[in-house]
Protein backbone atom coordinates (compact mmCIF):
# COMPACT_ATOMS: atom_id res chain seq x y z
CA UNK A 1 0.00 0.00 0.00
CA UNK A 2 1.03 3.52 -0.70
CA UNK A 3 0.05 6.06 1.92
CA UNK A 4 -0.02 9.81 1.18
CA UNK A 5 -0.67 12.47 3.80
CA UNK A 6 -0.67 16.15 2.93
CA UNK A 7 -0.21 18.51 5.87
CA UNK A 8 -2.07 21.73 6.53
CA UNK A 9 0.91 23.95 5.74
CA UNK A 10 1.81 22.21 2.51
CA UNK A 11 -1.77 22.37 1.25
CA UNK A 12 -2.08 26.06 2.03
CA UNK A 13 1.13 26.90 0.19
CA UNK A 14 0.94 24.45 -2.69
CA UNK A 15 -0.85 24.77 -6.01
CA UNK A 16 -3.92 22.59 -6.72
CA UNK A 17 -2.92 19.11 -7.85
CA UNK A 18 -4.30 17.46 -10.92
CA UNK A 19 -3.26 14.52 -13.07
CA UNK A 20 -5.28 12.22 -15.28
CA UNK A 21 -4.31 8.79 -16.55
CA UNK A 22 -6.63 6.66 -18.74
CA UNK A 23 -8.49 3.94 -16.85
CA UNK A 24 -8.07 0.23 -17.41
CA UNK A 25 -10.52 -1.95 -19.29
CA UNK A 26 -11.74 -3.32 -15.98
CA UNK A 27 -13.13 0.15 -15.13
CA UNK A 28 -10.71 0.48 -12.23
CA UNK A 29 -8.02 3.10 -11.95
CA UNK A 30 -4.84 1.91 -13.61
CA UNK A 31 -1.28 2.93 -12.79
CA UNK A 32 -1.38 6.05 -10.70
CA UNK A 33 -5.13 6.46 -11.18
CA UNK A 34 -7.07 9.67 -11.57
CA UNK A 35 -6.88 12.26 -8.85
CA UNK A 36 -8.18 15.77 -9.07
CA UNK A 37 -8.60 17.88 -5.99
CA UNK A 38 -8.52 21.41 -4.74
CA UNK A 39 -6.68 22.84 -1.81
CA UNK A 40 -8.23 22.07 1.56
CA UNK A 41 -7.02 22.62 5.09
CA UNK A 42 -6.59 18.93 5.73
CA UNK A 43 -6.78 15.99 3.39
CA UNK A 44 -5.69 12.36 3.68
CA UNK A 45 -5.89 9.77 0.93
CA UNK A 46 -5.16 6.07 0.90
CA UNK A 47 -4.19 4.71 -2.52
CA UNK A 48 -4.17 0.94 -2.96
CA UNK A 49 -2.22 -0.81 -5.74
CA UNK A 50 -3.78 -4.18 -5.06
CA UNK A 51 -3.96 -5.94 -8.42
CA UNK A 52 -7.17 -7.77 -7.52
CA UNK A 53 -9.08 -4.67 -6.47
CA UNK A 54 -7.53 -2.10 -8.76
CA UNK A 55 -6.32 1.23 -7.51
CA UNK A 56 -8.85 3.14 -5.39
CA UNK A 57 -9.06 6.64 -4.02
CA UNK A 58 -10.78 6.88 -0.64
CA UNK A 59 -11.40 10.38 0.80
CA UNK A 60 -11.06 10.32 4.57
CA UNK A 61 -13.11 13.49 5.13
CA UNK A 62 -15.84 12.91 2.51
CA UNK A 63 -14.83 16.15 0.79
CA UNK A 64 -16.86 16.94 -2.33
CA UNK A 65 -13.80 18.55 -3.93
CA UNK A 66 -12.41 15.04 -4.48
CA UNK A 67 -13.64 14.20 -7.94
CA UNK A 68 -14.78 10.72 -8.77
CA UNK A 69 -13.65 8.92 -11.89
CA UNK A 70 -17.03 9.54 -13.54
CA UNK A 71 -16.83 13.29 -12.87
CA UNK A 72 -13.62 13.80 -14.85
CA UNK A 73 -14.92 13.36 -18.41
CA UNK A 74 -18.07 15.34 -17.62
CA UNK A 75 -16.11 18.32 -16.31
CA UNK A 76 -13.57 18.20 -19.11
CA UNK A 77 -16.32 17.92 -21.72
CA UNK A 78 -18.29 20.73 -20.08
CA UNK A 79 -21.73 19.34 -20.82
CA UNK A 80 -24.66 20.95 -19.03
CA UNK A 81 -26.87 19.26 -16.45
CA UNK A 82 -29.78 19.28 -18.90
CA UNK A 83 -27.66 17.57 -21.57
CA UNK A 84 -26.43 14.93 -19.13
CA UNK A 85 -29.59 14.19 -17.17
CA UNK A 86 -32.47 15.41 -19.32
CA UNK A 87 -35.82 16.68 -18.12
CA UNK A 88 -36.41 17.00 -14.36
CA UNK A 89 -38.52 14.23 -12.82
CA UNK A 90 -39.03 15.74 -9.36
CA UNK A 91 -41.51 18.52 -10.18
CA UNK A 92 -44.19 17.41 -7.73
CA UNK A 93 -46.46 18.91 -5.09
CA UNK A 94 -44.10 17.64 -2.40
CA UNK A 95 -41.29 19.71 -3.89
CA UNK A 96 -43.09 22.88 -4.99
CA UNK A 97 -46.28 23.00 -2.90
CA UNK A 98 -48.60 25.83 -4.03
CA UNK A 99 -46.06 26.88 -6.69
CA UNK A 100 -46.47 23.57 -8.54
CA UNK A 101 -48.73 25.00 -11.32
CA UNK A 102 -46.12 27.68 -12.05
CA UNK A 103 -43.31 25.11 -11.98
CA UNK A 104 -45.21 22.86 -14.37
CA UNK A 105 -45.90 25.79 -16.70
CA UNK A 106 -42.20 26.75 -16.79
CA UNK A 107 -41.17 23.15 -17.32
CA UNK A 108 -43.68 22.68 -20.15
CA UNK A 109 -42.92 25.98 -21.88
CA UNK A 110 -39.18 25.31 -21.94
CA UNK A 111 -39.28 21.60 -22.73
CA UNK A 112 -37.84 20.74 -19.33
CA UNK A 113 -34.85 23.07 -19.59
CA UNK A 114 -36.20 25.96 -17.51
CA UNK A 115 -35.86 24.25 -14.12
CA UNK A 116 -32.48 22.65 -14.70
CA UNK A 117 -29.38 24.39 -13.35
CA UNK A 118 -25.61 24.23 -13.54
CA UNK A 119 -23.65 21.78 -11.40
CA UNK A 120 -21.02 23.98 -9.72
CA UNK A 121 -18.97 21.09 -8.32
CA UNK A 122 -16.27 21.25 -6.98
CA UNK A 123 -17.18 24.71 -5.62
CA UNK A 124 -19.24 24.79 -2.42
CA UNK A 125 -20.42 27.57 -0.06
CA UNK A 126 -17.28 26.86 1.98
CA UNK A 127 -14.71 27.27 -0.80
CA UNK A 128 -13.16 30.63 -1.62
CA UNK A 129 -14.57 30.64 -5.14
CA UNK A 130 -18.04 29.70 -3.94
CA UNK A 131 -18.02 32.45 -1.33
CA UNK A 132 -16.77 35.02 -3.85
CA UNK A 133 -19.58 34.00 -6.20
CA UNK A 134 -22.20 34.45 -3.48
CA UNK A 135 -20.69 37.81 -2.55
CA UNK A 136 -21.47 39.26 -5.99
CA UNK A 137 -25.11 39.47 -4.91
CA UNK A 138 -24.09 42.40 -2.72
CA UNK A 139 -24.26 44.59 -5.83
CA UNK A 140 -28.04 44.12 -5.86
CA UNK A 141 -28.22 45.04 -2.20
CA UNK A 142 -26.10 48.15 -2.70
CA UNK A 143 -28.01 49.29 -5.78
CA UNK A 144 -31.40 48.68 -4.21
CA UNK A 145 -30.46 50.51 -1.02
CA UNK A 146 -29.09 53.46 -2.97
CA UNK A 147 -32.29 53.76 -5.01
CA UNK A 148 -34.40 53.53 -1.87
CA UNK A 149 -32.44 56.27 -0.12
CA UNK A 150 -32.84 58.49 -3.18
CA UNK A 151 -36.61 58.04 -3.09
CA UNK A 152 -37.50 55.03 -5.27
CA UNK A 153 -38.34 52.56 -2.54
CA UNK A 154 -40.44 50.37 -4.83
CA UNK A 155 -37.77 49.58 -7.44
CA UNK A 156 -35.13 49.59 -4.74
CA UNK A 157 -37.07 46.98 -2.74
CA UNK A 158 -37.55 44.80 -5.84
CA UNK A 159 -33.81 44.94 -6.49
CA UNK A 160 -33.01 44.10 -2.87
CA UNK A 161 -35.44 41.17 -2.91
CA UNK A 162 -33.97 39.87 -6.17
CA UNK A 163 -30.51 39.94 -4.60
CA UNK A 164 -31.63 38.08 -1.48
CA UNK A 165 -33.40 35.34 -3.44
CA UNK A 166 -30.46 35.09 -5.84
CA UNK A 167 -28.15 34.52 -2.87
CA UNK A 168 -30.43 31.79 -1.50
CA UNK A 169 -30.72 30.08 -4.89
CA UNK A 170 -26.98 30.03 -5.54
CA UNK A 171 -26.25 28.94 -1.97
CA UNK A 172 -28.50 25.90 -2.40
CA UNK A 173 -26.97 25.31 -5.83
CA UNK A 174 -23.50 25.21 -4.30
CA UNK A 175 -24.58 23.25 -1.22
CA UNK A 176 -26.80 20.52 -2.66
CA UNK A 177 -25.28 20.01 -6.11
CA UNK A 178 -26.99 18.56 -9.14
CA UNK A 179 -30.60 17.43 -9.60
CA UNK A 180 -32.13 18.52 -6.29
CA UNK A 181 -35.74 19.65 -5.87
CA UNK A 182 -34.72 22.21 -3.22
CA UNK A 183 -32.54 24.00 -5.76
CA UNK A 184 -35.27 23.93 -8.42
CA UNK A 185 -37.69 25.56 -5.99
CA UNK A 186 -35.18 28.31 -5.19
CA UNK A 187 -34.56 28.77 -8.93
CA UNK A 188 -38.29 29.18 -9.59
CA UNK A 189 -38.58 31.87 -6.90
CA UNK A 190 -35.47 33.52 -8.33
CA UNK A 191 -37.18 33.69 -11.72
CA UNK A 192 -40.15 35.40 -10.11
CA UNK A 193 -38.26 38.03 -8.11
CA UNK A 194 -35.66 38.76 -10.80
CA UNK A 195 -38.45 38.95 -13.36
CA UNK A 196 -40.33 41.49 -11.27
CA UNK A 197 -37.25 43.72 -11.03
CA UNK A 198 -36.55 43.36 -14.76
CA UNK A 199 -40.14 44.22 -15.68
CA UNK A 200 -40.05 47.33 -13.49
CA UNK A 201 -36.78 48.40 -15.06
CA UNK A 202 -38.24 47.77 -18.51
CA UNK A 203 -41.24 49.97 -17.73
CA UNK A 204 -38.87 52.73 -16.62
CA UNK A 205 -36.95 52.42 -19.90
CA UNK A 206 -40.18 52.74 -21.91
CA UNK A 207 -41.19 55.79 -19.90
CA UNK A 208 -37.79 57.38 -20.43
CA UNK A 209 -37.65 56.59 -24.13
CA UNK A 210 -34.75 54.88 -25.84
CA UNK A 211 -33.06 58.20 -26.63
CA UNK A 212 -33.05 59.24 -22.97
CA UNK A 213 -31.55 56.01 -21.55
CA UNK A 214 -27.99 56.67 -20.32
CA UNK A 215 -25.35 55.31 -22.69
CA UNK A 216 -23.60 53.65 -19.75
CA UNK A 217 -26.79 51.75 -18.92
CA UNK A 218 -27.05 50.49 -22.49
CA UNK A 219 -23.45 49.28 -22.40
CA UNK A 220 -23.85 47.47 -19.08
CA UNK A 221 -27.18 45.98 -20.24
CA UNK A 222 -25.54 44.58 -23.38
CA UNK A 223 -22.61 43.27 -21.35
CA UNK A 224 -24.94 41.66 -18.81
CA UNK A 225 -26.95 39.96 -21.56
CA UNK A 226 -23.79 38.57 -23.16
CA UNK A 227 -22.55 37.21 -19.83
CA UNK A 228 -25.92 35.59 -19.12
CA UNK A 229 -25.88 33.96 -22.54
CA UNK A 230 -22.36 32.62 -21.96
CA UNK A 231 -23.59 31.05 -18.70
CA UNK A 232 -25.77 28.78 -20.83
CA UNK A 233 -22.90 28.01 -23.21
CA UNK A 234 -20.60 26.96 -20.37
CA UNK A 235 -23.21 25.71 -17.90
CA UNK A 236 -20.89 23.95 -15.47
CA UNK A 237 -18.42 24.59 -12.67
CA UNK A 238 -15.98 27.48 -12.69
CA UNK A 239 -16.80 28.86 -16.18
CA UNK A 240 -20.44 29.27 -15.14
CA UNK A 241 -19.42 30.91 -11.87
CA UNK A 242 -17.21 33.41 -13.72
CA UNK A 243 -19.80 34.49 -16.28
CA UNK A 244 -22.71 34.47 -13.85
CA UNK A 245 -20.75 36.60 -11.39
CA UNK A 246 -20.31 39.19 -14.16
CA UNK A 247 -24.05 38.94 -14.90
CA UNK A 248 -24.80 39.78 -11.26
CA UNK A 249 -22.49 42.79 -11.30
CA UNK A 250 -23.46 44.23 -14.67
CA UNK A 251 -27.21 43.67 -14.27
CA UNK A 252 -27.15 45.32 -10.83
CA UNK A 253 -25.28 48.32 -12.23
CA UNK A 254 -27.73 48.53 -15.14
CA UNK A 255 -30.71 48.49 -12.81
CA UNK A 256 -29.22 51.20 -10.64
CA UNK A 257 -28.40 53.46 -13.60
CA UNK A 258 -31.91 53.12 -15.04
CA UNK A 259 -33.52 53.68 -11.66
CA UNK A 260 -31.38 56.72 -10.99
CA UNK A 261 -32.18 58.27 -14.39
CA UNK A 262 -35.88 57.60 -13.79
CA UNK A 263 -35.64 59.44 -10.49
CA UNK A 264 -33.98 62.42 -12.18
CA UNK A 265 -36.61 62.53 -14.92
CA UNK A 266 -39.53 62.44 -12.49
CA UNK A 267 -37.93 65.03 -10.23
CA UNK A 268 -37.33 67.35 -13.16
Amino acid sequence: FFFAVQSVNSLQSSRPLAFVVPSCASNHYCGNGVLLHRQQRTKQLYLSDNEDEGEQIIPINNDRSILSKDDVPNILAGSSTFQKYGRPTDITSDSFGPLLPIAEAVDEATGGWGLTYADLHPATPRTTIGQAFLATNIFYAAGGLALGVQGDWFYGALTELAGIVSFVYHYTQLEFGKNRAEVRLALLVDYMTAGAALICGGVYMVQLGIDAIPFEALLTAIGASICLGLCWVWEFGYPYIFWHSLWHILSAVTGYLIGQDHLLSTAG
